[in-house]
């Protein structure tokens, strides 16, 4: 189950688990991979897929890339014939109306200031490579949690390393400042959906956050409006998130907390049918984490209607997390989309036929 965590890709070192698992499966007569997301991030994984369902036939991921890695898009139907008799997809629906929407949020002034900030950071950093020295200063405020507890004759050693990155340096601390702010544009949005007034306000509902200061920030906001707020995080037990759940969506008895705040700890295996709205605070790297996360409360046993609300700043690093995310969303779509008559044959073709055979007795 959750097969999509033992895929590799390309120019990505293979997990140590994923090898193991290949290891063992390599002998076996028969080989079930199960999920909701068949690939996460490129076509690379959908060869690395069938290289596990069928190793004596897919061993040239090269040419597996030339074929689909170019233009998923217009290879689609190509694709997806590759993959049928490997696979057979379908789709579980709550069967409750879902509204989805992306809602465009302003900067806050401190935010503006501090990305000026980190631009002046940036060009001091690169001015300093250039001259073959080193901004210590630049680089402990591009990324303070780096440096907080190293030694402090480690620093310059530390900011040397970050300078040799600053694309990856400049990517964080512009994602900190957008997603991470305790003054950001996106608490002032939450705030205002569910407040009083607010088309949210009176339902519950639940918010993800990438950054754990993020969830503080907004669990914080929240209960000083007065709100019924529980945070869960990786950071807590099995025991303490089983507690935390129970307070937002209890098996029985009242609810104890009406807004859900949470890491992506608590995008998989949670149920929160209680919720009627769920905000995403910020873009996940994957369509698949963006899917489970919306499918915490879209889920099987709903029984309202559901708004899903994707937080998005007007700044271009917001667009192209954007962008990124509608690439992979397509190559999602493309995998997971049905695929009913594309195979006679194997499993794909067995089950079809028999699903068919079922509903004409």
């Amino acid at each position: 189950d959750e097969g999509h965590g033992l895929l590799n890709r390309a120019g990505k070192e293979n997990s140590r688990m994923a090898n193991v698992l290949d290891a063992l499966s390599a002998t076996t007569p028969y080989y079930v991979n199960a999920t909701a997301d068949p690939v996460k991030n490129d076509v690379s994984e959908a060869f690395d897929l069938l290289a596990k369902m069928d190793p004596a036939r897919y061993t040239d991921r090269a040419a597996f890339m030339r074929r689909y890695g170019v233009d998923s898009a217009a290879a689609r139907a190509a694709l997806q014939r590759e993959m049928a008799p490997y696979q057979i997809t379908g789709r579980i629906e709550s069967g409750m109306p879902v509204q989805r929407r992306t809602e465009t949020v302003p900067l806050s002034e401190a935010q503006r200031r501090d990305l000026d900030q980190v631009s002046r950071h940036l060009a001091n950093l690169r001015l300093a490579r250039m001259k073959g020295a080193v901004d210590v200063e630049a680089a402990r405020a591009l990324s303070p949690d780096v440096f907080a507890k190293a030694p402090a004759d480690q620093h310059v050693a530390i900011a040397r390393r970050l300078a040799r990155s600053i694309g990856v340096l400049k990517e964080a601390a512009i994602h900190r400042v957008l997603n991470a702010h305790p003054e950001g544009g996106k608490l002032a949005a939450i705030d205002r959906l569910v407040s009083p007034g607010g088309e949210l306000h009176g339902q519950p509902g639940v918010i993800f956050a990438h950054s754990l200061k993020a969830v503080h920030h907004i669990a914080e906001r929240l209960e000083r409006a007065g709100h019924r707020v529980v945070t869960l995080t990786g950071s807590d037990s099995s025991k303490v998130k089983a507690q935390k759940k129970a307070q937002f969506n209890p098996e029985t008895g009242p609810a104890q907390a009406d807004i859900l705040v949470t890491s992506d700890a608590g995008a998989v295996g949670m149920n929160a049918q209680r919720g009627r709205w769920m905000i995403q605070h910020d873009t996940p790297q994957t369509a698949m984490n963006h899917n489970q996360r919306n499918g915490r409360v879209d889920r099987v046993g709903q029984q309202h209607d559901v708004q899903l609300i994707d937080l998005v700043h007007d700044h271009p690093a917001e667009r192209a997390a954007r962008e990124r995310l509608s690439k992979k969303y397509e190559l999602r779509e493309i995998m997971t989309a049905p695929q009913v008559g594309l195979d006679d044959t194997g499993l794909a073709g067995y089950l079809i036929q028999r699903r068919a055979e079922a509903a004409a007795a």
